[in-house]
């Protein structure tokens, strides 16, 4: 599998023109075609759908496309330290993170990233699901959440921590509970079901009367607006907290979780430049002091 072939293929799913992409590369169509054709039969399967019209992604092509690439960056890398150059931090950076931490933490933040390293391209993706590192192809995952894959690597952005909160509205008419057995008698405001609260003092409390809900920004208008009362992590609720609209509920009983914020990525690849200088940044944003601790 040569080098040329697989700079090539991500031309093509670049710019979706074959002859365009032959030419970026000093190639003659039928040169690239013939490349393309070889490039499939090395690795068993097309990479590409082809009409007399267009050509395009297949599902096994889309699928590989994160490894040649990341193989060319790879590389490319290796060259530039080699030749004394040093690694330039550039291509497509493919990130993914929670939709509420992106908007509040990362996105105001990128203007200045762009502005050191004009040559890294970012693809981010929102969502407050769990990703998965290696089948999504992404480059970095920042999550709120415990390292269980060991496949991974992991840098600690961040400290973080979950508290109870409520609206005032809602205390006002329901009353404030004051040990975790009072939560029995009001509504709760879950994420995903999950209705099991634990505190420190050894109590594990179920949240019966409760909302549910899979989207973290939803959760806390919810709390805000009076539905009941819910855990969040402190990075999502610190502006309701400073403005007012949500109190701490139960400060003396505080929750066994201890969560902090960490940039994943994999562990069988050499760290690319582009990776590498995204972390160092975020490292930069959040300390000493996160602004949730601000």
């Amino acid at each position: 599998m040569d080098i040329l072939s697989l700079q090539l293929f991500l031309r093509v799913a670049q710019t979706g023109v074959l002859s365009a992409a032959a030419r970026d590369l000093s190639l003659s169509p039928a040169s690239a075609s013939a490349r393309l054709s070889k490039l499939e039969q090395t690795i068993g399967f097309r990479l590409f759908n082809r009409t007399t019209r267009a050509i395009s992604l297949s599902t096994d092509g889309a699928e590989f496309l994160p490894y040649a690439r990341q193989t060319i960056e790879t590389l490319e890398a290796g060259l530039s330290v080699v030749s004394g150059q040093g690694a330039q931090a550039k291509g497509l950076l493919r990130m993914a993170m929670s939709g509420s931490f992106a908007r509040m933490y990362i996105i105001p933040t990128l203007s200045e990233f762009r502005t050191r390293y004009p040559q890294v391209d970012l693809d981010l993706r929102l969502s407050d699901e769990i990703h998965d590192v290696i089948e999504g192809g992404y480059d970095l995952i920042i999550r709120n959440a415990e390292l269980a894959d060991s496949s991974l690597m992991a840098r600690k952005l961040a400290t973080d921590r979950r508290i109870v909160l409520a609206a005032p509205s809602y205390l006002e008419k329901h009353g404030t509970p004051t040990t975790p057995e009072a939560l029995s008698n009001h509504q709760c405001v879950n994420f995903n079901d999950n209705n099991k609260w634990h505190f420190q003092n050894g109590q594990s409390i179920s949240t019966d009367r409760s909302l549910s809900v899979n989207d973290g920004e939803a959760m806390r208008t919810l709390i805000e607006n009076g539905f009941g009362i819910g855990i969040k992590s402190l990075w999502n609720a610190s502006h309701s907290l400073k403005s007012g609209k949500l109190i701490e509920v139960l400060p003396d009983y505080p929750l066994v979780a201890k969560p902090s914020i960490w940039a994943l990525y994999p562990g069988n690849r050499v760290i690319a430049p582009k990776v590498r200088v995204m972390i160092d940044f975020l490292v930069e944003c959040f300390s000493p002091v996160p602004p949730w601790e601000r």
